[in-house]
Parts: structure tokens; C-alpha cells; sequence
């Protein structure tokens, strides 16, 4: 008899190391449970971005509608509102509507790097399904979706592109990076395999493009491009650039680490599936930004209640079905 793989998301690895078949994994990707309103969040900020910019970078050099004009059409009905900060040096954050922020962004976004035109686009936020084997043998089927792949007409390299928003952005991670890094791991197989790479062609490593949560500083600037106050001076508080790219390039060792650790993850799963591990919790202060706070604060005392809020707020769906891409994907 032939066992099912078990399926693999990359936000479900995400859930697993911040709540390790705690509730908060348990209820989302074993039994289904999705708030039944989705709030104009962070994740859903982070999904209209990208969806913009798949509309914008279409195949080869040629570009779409400019992302500003979607993320607009994008955002609909929706009211939302996201913590930024005017520059480095400000402590306090300010509150700002989220579509006219994803709107400066972006029409910043296109001021700052124009059109791309040293990237020949080979594919855009495109879905994969991929099985993975360890020592030979299938374990499980990744899933998940590739921001991009891209040809860099400057060094004639094939990159990984990978797109983050983020109210700071940190770049001293990147090196450890497993969200892309796994991406990258299945990625130079599976476009081999499907005639998109040469058999000699590797892809070379990953871009890192983040889009910083801020609005562009409206100050008047020198001609050196120095901010300046209200007397022309030149002002003490130079912000960094929001766009900032970084390239990581990444080995053959580095792909066999990557997809041992990704089925040492599943590995655990499934012993917390058939019950010789145990499920237990990791409660930090982030879990207040969980969708389960409130029924996993029932469940923390002993009350049966959390099954109602489950049934009342949340709906049953299929976890690993390609609805929408996931901000942390």
C-alpha cells in the first residue's frame, strides 16, 4: 500500500518554527482554520504589492501596467492602515492609510529603478510543486510560488528574485535565509527539467528586492541629491534609501543543506502527526499578532469555549490550495 507524501508550504514552515505543532500550526494547516475575515493587515499589504509587480514585469524585457495603477485597483473596498516611520531617526511611528502608501511606494519603486531594463524576465510569481527526497527516498511535496526568476544582462547570471516589504529593513540574515533559500534549492531542477535551463545552466543565487513601508521624503534636495531644511541647509537626518537590493550567491552545498533541513522539518511533522512527539507551545509576545490569540488563550485554560470561537470566526479550508499567495511566500 502506497502512502500519501504529505504536502509542504512555505508559510507552513513558518508557522511550525514560530508554534511547532502548537495550535497555531495544528489548526491552520492540519485542520484548516482561517479567520472568516481577512483583515487589511500586513500580510494582505504584502500580497497586493506582489501582485502588482507580477503585473508589472511581464516575460522578457516588456512591462505591464505600472504597479502603483493595480495596487490601487487592487486594494478595492478595502480600509487598512500600516505602522511606518518618516525616516531612521524618528522613534514614534506614524499611521498611514495603507493604499496610498502602496501607491507612493510603488510609484517610487519605478522613480527609483525605472523599468528594469538589465532583467530578462524568465517567470513571475509562478506556482510549483515539487517532490523532495531524501537518501533516495520521496518525503514530501513542496509547494509553494517563486516571486521570479531572472536573467541578468549585465553578468549574464540567472537569479532567484525575491520581494519583500518591510517597515526596517535588515540584510544581515540573508545569508541564512531559508524561505528563499529552499526556493532557490528546487529552483535550478525544476526549470532544468522543464527545458527553461540549459543542463549546464545553474542558478547563480538570489536577489533580495525590498520595498521599505515608508512614503517618499518630499524635502527639497541639493544637486548632490542632499536633503535640505526649511533655510537650505543641509539637514542632519539623511534617510537611506527605501529600494535597496542585495544579491546572495549561493553553492552546491549550500542546496544540500537547504533541502536536508527542509525534510529534518518534516521529519518532526510527521511524529507530531502520528503522536510520538508531543505537541507543545512556544508563547512569545509575537502571539498577539496570531489569528488563533483569542481561541489559543481559551485552550491555554482548559476551556472548551475555543472550539465555538474556532466554528463561529473561522472557516474549514484546504490549507495547500493555490486561492492566493501568502505574504510569506
Amino acid at each position: 500500500m502506497t502512502t500519501a507524501l504529505p504536502v509542504l508550504r512555505t508559510s507552513e514552515r513558518a508557522s511550525f518554527r514560530r508554534c511547532p505543532l502548537t495550535q497555531q500550526w495544528w489548526w491552520a494547516y492540519r485542520e484548516g482554520w482561517t479567520p472568516k475575515i481577512k483583515q487589511a493587515d500586513a500580510r494582505w499589504f504584502g500580497i497586493g504589492i506582489h501582485t502588482a509587480l507580477e503585473k508589472w514585469y511581464l516575460k522578457g524585457k516588456k512591462r505591464g501596467p505600472h504597479p502603483a495603477d493595480t495596487f490601487d485597483s487592487w486594494c478595492g473596498d478595502e480600509i487598512g492602515y500600516a505602522k511606518t516611520w518618516l525616516g531612521d531617526n524618528y522613534d514614534e511611528p506614524v499611521w498611514e492609510d495603507m493604499r496610498d502608501l502602496g501607491v507612493a511606494m510603488l510609484e517610487g519603486y519605478v522613480d527609483h529603478w525605472g523599468k528594469d531594463s538589465q532583467w530578462y524576465v524568465i517567470a513571475i510569481e509562478q506556482p510549483f510543486s515539487i517532490k523532495v527526497e531524501r537518501y533516495g527516498k520521496p518525503v514530501v511535496i513542496f509547494r509553494s510560488r517563486w516571486d521570479g526568476v531572472v536573467r541578468s544582462l549585465i553578468d549574464n547570471r540567472i537569479y532567484l528574485l525575491e520581494t519583500k516589504t518591510a517597515s526596517q529593513i535588515s540584510t544581515a540574515y540573508l545569508e541564512l535565509d531559508d524561505q528563499a533559500g529552499a526556493y532557490w534549492a528546487v529552483a535550478g531542477p525544476h526549470f532544468r527539467a522543464k527545458g527553461v535551463l540549459k543542463k549546464d545552466e545553474e542558478i547563480a543565487g538570489i536577489i533580495y528586492n525590498f520595498l521599505k513601508k515608508v512614503k517618499p521624503d518630499d524635502r527639497p534636495r541639493d544637486e548632490g541629491g542632499a536633503y535640505l531644511n526649511q533655510d537650505g541647509t543641509v539637514s542632519k537626518r539623511q534617510p537611506k534609501s527605501p529600494f535597496i537590493r542585495e544579491i546572495v550567491l549561493r553553492g552546491p552545498r549550500e542546496q544540500q543543506i537547504q533541502m536536508q533541513r527542509m525534510t529534518d522539518e518534516v521529519t518532526v511533522m510527521n511524529g507530531m502527526r502520528d503522536g510520538t512527539i508531543p505537541v507543545y507551545k512556544n508563547t512569545t509576545r509575537d502571539c498577539t499578532w496570531c489569528d488563533f490569540f483569542i481561541p489559543c488563550q481559551l485552550h491555554e485554560r482548559g476551556s472548551k469555549n475555543f472550539e465555538i470561537v474556532l466554528k463561529v470566526d473561522f472557516k474549514q479550508v484546504d490549507p495547500y490550495a493555490y486561492d492566493t499567495k501568502s505574504a510569506s511566500e
